[in-house]
């Protein structure tokens, strides 16, 4: 499989030139008569970063009849175009994920900042849409957050007041879209995530949490139900239930981890602001699937109350904005985190295990083609980082039965 990461962000594409950067400029209108003096792009992310696109960062100079030498920096995403790992996962399903980015910055994501601030919840929620078109290239363009201080996080794994705000942000996005909803948008009801795109996992995590488990002393009984588990057998499930509409339904993000946000600190450092990024994996269903996959990278014993902050946020800004439904109970949230958690096992072995890694010791890319190595695949389940979620997480699943339910699933 080639996973062609880097070779094409490392050259941009010739049509990111004068002609298509002075049609950027002009597109919401408020220019005219756009020169473009000159301009510089490179990469916007690092390799790995991104499985759906290519990303670039152009820094313009332009003017107008008006203003002369005038400097905006921007940040375009686009399809990929050479084959391999990137464009298979683009093209080779049903789902569209660059019409779905498309309508969430130009129909929903606005008005979701419209809702929150009505409720009292003014910080940024997401990047601003400079332009986006399908025709004759599906690209979106968006404002640097790096020139408003905005940055990718600095590590995987939050300490409690990074989660705080990871959950409350994710609180603010659900309300504003259940709301938005429940006021008759249109199109809300889109199919995305992982789980309705082709299996594509390069490893078998679960054989490989199965052997690290085995080293574990007491956890013999837990390893010998992992062993009925197979990797393809737990992906259908959980596809399973995420295509079963829940007891209160939304537009969930669909691929919500910590590299799908990005950060401002304080003057002492510390993480005070998150903005949303990346919105092509977006799924209409339940909203535990978003929250067991952020939770990956928190301690089963800290997820409680986490959980209690993101639904009270929730609630909080639905009764703020004026919203006329009924509310949701926790106790119907409780219910849809029950249904849902054997998705606990299949983050374990995807983002958990990523978001431990210590990539700063090696290139992203070259990391990722180290996955589709059986032993280096088995040395990285057994560091013990990853090991201390392992241990805390897995008798839960073993005592509530979540194991035997899917070894009993068809």
């Amino acid at each position: 499989m080639d996973l062609n990461f880097v070779d094409e962000e490392q050259v941009p594409p010739e049509w990111i030139n004068t002609d298509f950067l002075k049609e950027v400029i002009e597109f919401n209108g408020e220019l005219k008569n756009v020169s473009i003096d000159e301009y510089e792009t490179a990469p916007a992310v690092g390799p790995s970063d991104h499985f759906a696109s290519i990303m670039f960062r152009t820094k313009i100079t332009y003017s107008t009849d008006e203003k002369k030498g005038e400097k905006c920096s921007v940040i375009i995403k686009a399809m990929p175009t050479v084959p391999g790992m990137k464009l298979d996962f683009v093209t080779k399903n049903d789902l569209d994920y660059f019409g779905t980015e498309i309508f969430m910055y130009s129909k929903v994501l606005g008005r979701c900042e419209e809702i929150l601030k009505n409720a009292g919840y003014t910080d940024k929620l997401v990047a601003k849409i400079l332009y986006y078109s399908e025709e004759p290239r599906k690209v979106l363009v968006f404002e640097d957050l790096k020139e408003l201080g905005y940055a990718m996080p600095t590590r995987m794994l939050p300490n409690d007041e990074e989660a705080k705000i990871f959950f409350s942000k994710l609180a603010q996005y659900h309300a504003a879209v259940f709301k938005l909803e429940s006021e008759g948008h249109e199109n809300m009801k889109r199919r995305g995530t992982m789980f309705n795109a082709p299996y594509m996992m390069p490893f078998d995590g679960i054989s490989a949490l199965c052997e690290a488990v085995r080293t574990i002393p007491g956890y013999e009984t837990i390893a010998e139900k992992l062993s009925q588990i197979s990797q393809m057998k737990l992906f259908e499930k959980c596809k399973q239930t995420l295509n079963i509409p829940g007891s209160y339904n939304l537009l969930s993000h669909g691929d919500f981890h910590v590299r799908n946000m990005m950060f401002k600190n304080n003057k002492e450092g510390a993480v005070e602001q998150a903005v949303l990024v990346d919105f092509q994996m977006c799924n209409w269903g339940s909203p535990a699937y978003d929250l067991i996959d952020i939770a990956a990278v928190i301690p089963y014993s800290k997820r409680e109350k986490l959980y209690k902050l993101y639904f009270d946020t929730f609630t909080d800004i639905l009764v703020k904005s004026g919203f006329e439904g009924t509310l949701p109970t926790y106790e119907l949230f409780q219910k849809e985190m029950k249904r849902y958690q054997h998705f606990d096992l299949q983050f374990l072995c995807i983002s958990t295990i990523a978001m431990t890694l210590d990539t700063a010791k090696a290139d992203p890319a070259e990391m990722m083609k180290l996955m589709f190595n059986k032993e280096i695949v088995l040395q990285v389940f057994k560091q013990p980082k990853y090991l201390a979620f392992v241990k805390e997480l897995l008798p839960v699943l073993l005592e509530e039965g979540v194991l035997d339910e899917i070894i009993q699933s068809n």
